[in-house]
């Protein structure tokens, strides 16, 4: 049996794709036998960082919110990301040192966390996997220092053959660290039976800037008045105008995404950077066909598994005449099942080991 550290910027309860994939596979290594320890914050989302919040319940360390200006200007040098209250992390540090890991998986980028991990593989001499759930479009993605400590990684975990060519061709990472086994999703998620639903419409996700929901509530204002619209999630520093004809769910338990899911008739992602598109992938594993903006990572999901349709990103005259046109036909399904978080951890596990 072996030791895993996890090292995260936000954990559950707190919801984030990219930190949501690291939780994953503590659960399953953690089922299979291995100690698991994590490295984390308190907060519930990344704008927690230079602002006032509320603790949640999970096993994180709290971090400096006060000094706002020397946070951003160390985000510009280093990462955006955690960083850590001193006297609290040193006392994780020596639990660490005790735990002695022998892998760490890390992630997502553009977060301190890798930094983090590699400044304790440093001492532990412990394998360290990054999982960077990258958006090459992102300019933070693309720091030197960050780019340096994903090179100096054991392996790197990637989601996506687009993602895998980027680093590979980009950043000269050899294709013997590259780990290209995708997301998964919650066996429990998949039916067997899926809902007929008809013209209800739903987005699942953060409320940022790169989601897309300005583009998502231009095309619904194209639509006939039998269609419906509810975005799911949570909302963040991004001043977001929702119409009050469209249905806001948030703070949602990961319980009810299922049921969330059943009660809409297409899933849409319009966002602009997406490292994956995990919603993508759950909404398939419910039966619902998806349609999702036309960028890299979603483009590559969508057509694998012949799931949905896609749009022109940030064009929702487009995106309105794809919810037009989409059928109900439930292709995803079949590629859903084939991507559990079991099979996934199982892969990483093949991976890594050998």
């Amino acid at each position: 049996m072996a030791r895993f550290l996890l090292v995260t910027h936000i954990y559950p309860p707190a919801i984030d794709g990219g930190s949501r994939v690291i939780a994953k596979m503590g659960e399953y290594f953690r089922s299979q036998g291995h100690e698991i320890m994590v490295l984390t914050s308190d907060a519930t989302s990344t704008d927690d960082f230079t602002h006032a919040y509320q603790r949640v319940n999970n096993p994180g360390l709290p971090v400096y919110t006060t000094f706002h200006r020397p946070l951003k200007l160390i985000s510009k040098v280093l990462s955006k990301g955690p960083i850590f209250k001193i006297v609290p992390f040193f006392k994780f540090l020596f639990l660490c040192f005790k735990f002695k890991p022998d892998y760490i998986i890390a992630g997502p980028m553009p977060t301190t966390t890798i930094l983090y991990a590699r400044l304790i593989r440093l001492f532990t001499h412990s394998k360290l996997i990054i999982n960077a759930s990258f958006h090459p479009t992102d300019p933070e993605f693309h720091q030197p220092i960050l780019i340096n400590t994903l090179k100096s990684a054991d392996f790197v975990w990637t989601l996506t053959d687009f993602e895998t060519n980027y680093f590979h061709k980009n950043f000269g990472i050899p294709k013997s660290k590259l780990i290209n086994i995708g997301n998964g999703i919650d066996s429990s998620l998949i039916t067997k039976s899926p809902t007929i639903v008809k013209n209800k419409l739903l987005f699942i996700g953060s409320f940022s800037a790169h989601k897309g929901l300005e583009t998502l509530f231009a095309a619904f204002k194209l639509l006939p008045k039998k269609y419906s619209l509810t975005i799911a999630g949570n909302p963040t520093l991004h001043k977001l105008n929702i119409p009050k004809n469209i249905k806001v769910l948030t703070n949602f338990k990961s319980k009810k995404l299922a049921h969330i899911i059943d009660q809409c008739s297409i899933l849409i992602s319009p966002s602009t950077q997406e490292s994956f598109g995990l919603v993508l992938l759950e909404a398939m594993a419910r039966g619902k066909p998806v349609i999702a903006a036309n960028i890299p990572a979603s483009a590559e999901l969508v057509k694998k598994s012949k799931g949905g349709l896609l749009f022109e990103p940030g064009n929702p005259q487009d995106l309105a005449a794809k919810i037009l046109k989409i059928s109900l036909d439930r292709h995803g399904l079949s590629y859903a099942i084939n991507h559990t978080w079991d099979k996934i951890g199982e892969s990483l596990w093949q991976k890594i080991s050998s």
